[in-house]
């Protein structure tokens, strides 16, 4: 018999793509310090194959063991259908992860619980929606040939695209503003990455078309989160795209402080040049 913790399991799949074993053991199983009961639940739920896992294709990038990870089943997405009633849960990518990008999806899941963790904490501030990389962004939309993803065709020759990891609309004080995520995993060089990366976006703010995406904006601009791996990683990239097109649009953190103490409110976003800033403005309190 499914559980409620079993539902909040799968929720938490449609809403992250993939994720280990370790984070849902954190996010559903506080009290197994073993991981044996949480370990025996995704494999029932993976007999019932309301989940999917991909075996021993993840291991965590500072060593240790090889661990499996979870990502959305059609089963699964049906039932939470069923109850809810919530076509868009039908729209959700249940396809097996590529391989060799698990550890990258791994990661901009974890930036994701880390801001959910944040806002918890602060009932004024939300995001009014996320989309993953391979997430339908009109889920609204019924004709199946009008759907779009957040990957953008922004000219045909020469090919110019912009493919963000993800992007939210964060809300707070009835002002909402559109970010991407990209999350680095020192994969490529600096340069090849600020070359890439930054043209694209460019063109997005000159055209508005973050309101493709985030048609309930209502802040003109947009802000790219960029998340390296290290500080020392965060300060060359941001040096290499501080001459690059539209380079204010840019703030780089290091995963290591991307805390959810520290997620909102602490100066640990960096501008290619000058201080690092909050992601948001903390309000004035009564006193003041």
């Amino acid at each position: 018999m499914l559980t409620p913790r079993d539902e909040r399991i799968l929720e938490d799949l449609v809403r992250y793509f993939i994720l280990s074993r370790p984070q849902i053991q954190r996010l559903h199983f506080p009290e197994d310090a073993n991981g044996r009961s949480s370990r025996r639940r995704l494999q029932m739920l993976v007999d019932l194959q309301l989940i999917n896992r991909q075996h021993l294709l993840y291991a965590q990038p500072a060593g240790g063991s090889p661990a499996s990870v979870y990502f959305p089943s059609r089963k699964g997405c049906e039932l939470l259908f069923e109850k809810s009633r919530d076509e868009r849960y039908l729209l959700t990518p249940t396809n097996a992860p590529i391989p060799h990008h698990i550890n990258h999806w791994i990661a901009i899941s974890e930036t994701h619980i880390a801001l959910n963790v944040a806002l918890n904490s602060e009932p004024g501030v939300s995001v009014d929606d996320w989309i993953n990389e391979w997430d339908i962004c009109n889920k609204d939309e019924r004709i199946p040939e009008k759907r779009y993803r957040l990957y953008t065709l922004l000219k045909d020759q020469p090919k110019l695209i912009c493919a963000p990891d993800a992007g939210f609309l964060l809300s707070m004080d009835g002002h909402k503003k559109a970010f991407y995520l990209e999350q680095d995993r020192n994969s490529s060089g600096v340069f090849q990455v600020a070359s890439s990366k930054t043209k694209g976006y460019a063109v997005m703010a000159e055209l508005n078309l973050h309101r493709r995406h985030f048609p309930q904006a209502t802040v003109n601009s947009f802000t790219v989160i960029m998340v390296a791996p290290t500080p020392k990683r965060r300060d060359a990239l941001r040096h290499a795209m501080k001459e690059m097109p539209a380079a204010n649009l840019w703030r780089f953190v290091a995963a290591s402080d991307l805390t959810p103490a520290a997620f909102l409110y602490s100066p640990i976003f960096h501008p290619c040049e000058g201080d690092p800033v909050s992601l948001i403005k903390r309000r004035p309190t009564d006193a003041s």
